[in-house]
């Protein structure tokens, strides 16, 4: 089948490759005629762990297209819609792209075409979208479907291939049969699926990746407490995830949640509910336990360092720039939100990450950047480990202890070799296991299950 797809994003990408490795032939437009043509030379403008693979091979076999045209192939019954929903002037989740590409749709697609809109919607969403059609006054319109993506940066081809679930919702009454038809789509992947309104459908979305913050929030906050009693928040979380109705899943902590879901789904819902009249305390007060929890973690490297004000004229390393490991993505990164904290404390920041660097730029100018992990920790106080990047397991420490001023790493991820960093001399500090990883300590690591920000 013909498959149209309009927004060659992430989420755009991943989709079309997806859809081309189930024997679909898709087509991708977007405005951008420059990330169009890189795309036709196999080059993705984002990274994402096989990716630029996929792409070169769907382009080989014919099965993948790019084209700066925005209206469908006569002989496309599906569009998808994979643009962006940033923030706008009313907030996060603005749906202005997204009602833009409906509206396109709405006027050149024929009754029997199916327009998917895979972009987030806020919880109002689908009230815009029915103005939408509204206003095109077409009683023979196309039908319009929702179906988020639940996939995550990093994983997100695994995610498309292997999903938890595959979940659709119909604007009215009419489009029912349309959002069964989009289920059908994914049937070869044999994943459990879900038809409902939409309305109900963007609620799943954003719930489900606001209680995915909670959690890791949850955890974060753990760990300070850990911090301030001398407990190891890693046995901490396998003795609660060992009740089978909590789990261990996005219970690890780390420096906050980033990337562009959960920070900006966790700020959209307490907005939402707040204009709604509706008091959620729990729901708004993700996002806040997030800003917290940044602010805390150079609080802690700065009682590390020997108290308040020990951070002016400190030069600190930060390892990693990108939200989480196998990105390129900073939008939302606690990394960046960890190196701006700690040049406003006046430390001298440092910092290196090894696919990140060029978005980190754009997103923070004034960010030294540095071309190796090594050159980032010259010289510096302290390193902190900011991303869970595996080359900062497997990190050189003999040489880092020739080049380094300081001896403290505060290894915010746990991918820290310890038992190296100790052996040339490294005082290391992990969230939440105060004093455990330091000789005769005598508390043994606990495995738990771990997942990363969305």
């Amino acid at each position: 089948m013909h498959l149209f797809l309009l927004g060659a994003g992430h989420v755009g990408l991943v989709t079309a490759v997806g859809f081309a490795r189930l024997g679909h032939r898709v087509t991708v437009a977007d405005l951008d005629a420059a990330r169009i043509a890189g795309l036709a030379n196999g080059q993705p403008p984002v990274f994402e762990p096989g990716l630029a693979e996929a792409l070169i091979a769907g382009l080989a076999n014919g099965s993948l297209a790019f084209t700066t045209e925005l209206d469908p192939p006569a002989d496309a019954r599906f569009s998808f819609v994979c643009v962006s929903t940033p923030t706008g002037p009313d907030g996060p989740l603005s749906t202005s792209n997204v009602e833009a590409a409906v509206a396109r749709l709405l006027s050149t697609a024929g009754p029997d075409h199916v327009v998917v809109v895979r972009s987030t919607l806020p919880l109002d969403g689908p009230g815009r979208l029915a103005a939408v059609v509204s206003a095109t006054g077409r009683p023979d319109r196309p039908a319009i479907v929702t179906n988020p993506e639940f996939m995550r940066e990093g994983q997100a081809l695994e995610d498309f291939d292997r999903p938890n679930r595959v979940v659709t919702g119909w604007l009215e009454p009419l489009d029912q049969a349309a959002a069964q038809a989009v289920i059908e789509l994914y049937a070869p992947l044999g994943a459990p699926s879900l038809v409902a309104d939409a309305r109900s459908v963007a609620l799943i979305k954003l719930g489900s990746n606001v209680f995915l913050g909670a959690k890791i929030s949850f955890a974060n906050e753990m760990a300070r407490v850990a911090d301030a009693t001398g407990a190891d928040i890693e046995a901490v979380i396998a003795g609660i995830g060992l009740d089978s109705r909590i789990g261990t899943a996005f219970l690890r902590p780390g420096p906050g949640i980033g990337g562009s879901c959960l920070p900006e789904q966790a700020i959209a819902i307490a907005l939402e509910t707040a204009a709604l009249d509706v008091e959620a305390p729990l729901l708004s007060s993700v996002h806040r336990s997030n800003a917290v929890h940044q602010r805390e973690i150079v609080s802690r490297l700065e009682t590390l360092l020997g108290g308040a004000g020990s951070l002016v004229g400190r030069r600190i390393a930060v390892l990693g720039l990108a939200f989480k490991a196998d990105t390129d993505d900073v939008r939302e990164s606690p990394a960046l939100a960890l190196a701006a904290n700690l040049r406003a404390a006046g430390a001298d920041i440092v910092t290196h990450d090894p696919r990140a660097e060029r978005r980190a730029r754009l997103a923070d100018p004034a960010l030294a950047v540095a071309p190796t992990a090594l050159e980032a920790m010259r010289d510096a106080d302290a390193v902190v480990v900011a991303t869970e990047w595996a080359e900062y397991h497997a990190l050189d420490w003999a040489a880092i202890a020739a080049a380094m001023r300081g001896r403290l790493v505060y290894d915010t991820r746990g991918i820290v070799d310890v038992d190296a960093a100790r052996q040339a001399g490294f005082r290391v500090e992990r969230l939440g296991r105060p004093g455990v990883d330091q000789p005769g300590a005598g508390i043994p690591a606990v495995a738990s299950s771990s997942a990363s920000d969305a």
